[in-house]
């Protein structure tokens, strides 16, 4: 069975991610994260921290993320919004497909996740799934 460790936010970012990113490096590693999560028997251990996507992000400062406070927060959110403790194991598919369920919710991630350089993209593929496409 292999584990994966996510920080909640990343749940959100990974379902509206189309390829784009900080580097070659980062896309490159989200996209390994996300197949693993796709694979049966996946666990996501979710908690407040830096996980295996932060391993390769460019804003990481040893073991935290340089904007920590705000990162906390967005985690804090998603954990709120999605009924999950702030840590926790969870089967992966099931995680991903209440997420996935849950933003099509949302007007504005920027509720959510708050400011991000990603929110345009988020609302964009969010808007394109609540039609259909």
């Amino acid at each position: 069975m292999k584990q994966v460790r996510l920080r909640h936010h990343h749940l959100v970012c990974m379902q509206n991610f189309v390829g784009k990113g900080y580097d070659e490096n980062f896309v490159a590693n989200m996209q390994r994260v996300i197949e693993d999560l796709r694979r049966p028997d996946t666990i996501a251990h979710l908690e407040i921290g830096c996980d295996d996507i932060c391993s390769c992000c460019p804003n990481r400062d040893g073991a935290l993320c340089r904007d920590e406070t705000s990162v906390i927060g967005k985690d804090r959110s998603v954990a709120l919004f999605l009924g999950i403790p702030e840590r926790t194991d969870v089967d992966a598919s099931a995680v991903l497909d209440r997420v996935k369920e849950r933003m099509l919710e949302l007007d504005d991630v920027r509720s959510l996740c708050g400011e991000c350089d990603w929110a345009d993209l988020c609302n964009e593929r969010i808007i394109a799934r609540r039609n259909g496409k």
